[in-house]
């Protein structure tokens, strides 16, 4: 059996309201946040987009619904964008998305009735592909750890985002007359295409924004239930108290931020619980090694590293402690399928002598150190402003002899 082009376009629509409609429903029984009502924006614009090009195949003098259907595809994809970077806490740009969405409809009316059905299609192929390519990108680049529904999501967008690249060259180079274009880059092979990204992608969102309303519930109480930890809810105003008391005093303060290893590694390659195992064996060596006084929170970045603050601990006093927690935490195996790894950990050290008594500063310094010993190789230890103490004994010395030649 062979479908026709308007036959294959009603049925995508259908299958596309449904896989979108799952999204907004899913949505809808929630406060919306930004998040929420720039990710049903896309996909209203994905059920948009179907809907027009049936419409267009249906009534082909009606010329104006292809201008939307081609704003509709383009929009689809940078809401999708703009959603992605609110979902990590930065600017979501959604003007941006607008705007380019509007220019694909603009190409459309310019060339008007006299374009026919490929009017204004380069820009809108162009803008599909180039959106779909920086949501992929913005996924991968972003701050917060999300998991394999992420992933999964990158993924789609980049696979939509090249096969609109190829599709959108090969349309300017050859025409949509050409054989090649008409048999493997058509309406029917984009149709199926779509039908695939748009559902996969409504189920990574469902995933993800499922995964982003539990965070909130377990932020809005004192203590992490999976590792003890306190939330960033009850972490930062008790950091910031035993800061401004430090500071009257001119007391020493240090900030560790604890990053546990391959825990996207493990979350792949065994699945999400073993990964949470080895976040919550993390958290369990830093408490039994915690001083007194001392505060440990999650990080509200990604929620998949640990801040700790030490009220009268200097810069040498953190190198050490979190030396020999990154020591226990190697000499800790956890248990997987038919084996068992082991846990490697990094961390940065700011103390206020370096930086200032400010939460903020103080812990964006830690995070730099932290990401600066995982770029060097990882499992060790690097002080805010370039010391590599590599988590040695004889390191956490001359960290000392600098702290001596200072006084």
């Amino acid at each position: 059996m062979i479908l026709d082009t308007l036959t294959l376009l009603i049925a995508a629509a259908l299958v596309i309201t449904t896989s979108s409609g799952m999204f907004v429903a899913e949505a809808w029984v929630r406060t919306g946040d930004l998040v929420d009502r720039l990710w049903t924006l896309a996909f209203a614009a994905a059920i948009t987009t179907a809907l027009a090009y049936a419409v267009a195949t249906l009534a082909a003098d009606q010329w104006w619904v292809t201008a939307v259907g081609n704003g509709a595809s383009v929009l689809c994809v940078w809401a999708m964008w703009s959603g992605i970077r609110a979902y990590q806490r930065r600017s979501s740009r959604v003007l941006v998305a607008c705007a380019v969405a509007l220019l694909a409809v603009g190409a459309v009316l310019v060339e008007g009735p006299d374009g026919g059905a490929w009017a204004g299609a380069a820009v809108a192929l162009g803008g599909t592909a180039v959106g779909a390519l920086a949501g992929g990108v913005a996924l991968l680049r972003g701050k917060a750890r999300t998991g394999r529904a992420a992933l999964v999501l990158a993924v789609i967008l980049f696979l939509g985002g090249l096969f609109y690249a190829v599709r959108s060259v090969v349309f300017v180079l050859a025409g949509p007359d050409s054989p090649g274009f008409q048999q493997y880059l058509g309406t029917a092979v984009t149709t199926l295409v779509n039908i695939l990204l748009v559902n996969g992608a409504a189920f990574a969102a469902v995933t993800m924004r499922e995964h982003t309303a539990r965070q909130r519930i377990a932020e809005g109480q004192n203590f992490d239930a999976r590792t003890g930890a306190r939330t960033h809810h009850s972490f930062e105003p008790r950091a910031v108290e035993q800061l401004r008391r430090s500071a009257e005093s001119l007391a020493p303060v240090a900030m560790v931020q604890l990053v546990p290893e391959g825990l996207e590694t493990l979350e792949v390659a065994f699945g999400a619980d073993v990964a949470e195992q080895a976040l919550v064996a993390c958290g369990e060596v830093a408490q039994v090694l915690l001083p007194p006084r001392a505060l440990m929170g999650l990080d509200p970045v990604g929620a998949a590293s640990f801040q700790v603050l030490l009220p009268g601990w200097d810069e040498s006093d953190a190198v050490e402690w979190a030396t020999e927690v990154r020591r226990e935490l190697v000499a800790t195996r956890l248990e997987v399928p038919g084996s068992h790894v082991r846990i490697g950990a990094s961390a940065g050290v700011a103390d206020v002598r370096r930086h200032s008594y400010e939460l903020g500063q103080l812990c964006d310094a830690a995070r730099a150190a932290a990401r600066r010993a995982a770029s060097d190789g990882g499992n060790r230890v690097v002080v805010g402003g370039g010391v590599n103490t590599g988590g040695t004994a004889e390191a956490v010395e001359r960290v000392r002899e600098q702290r001596n030649v200072r006084t």
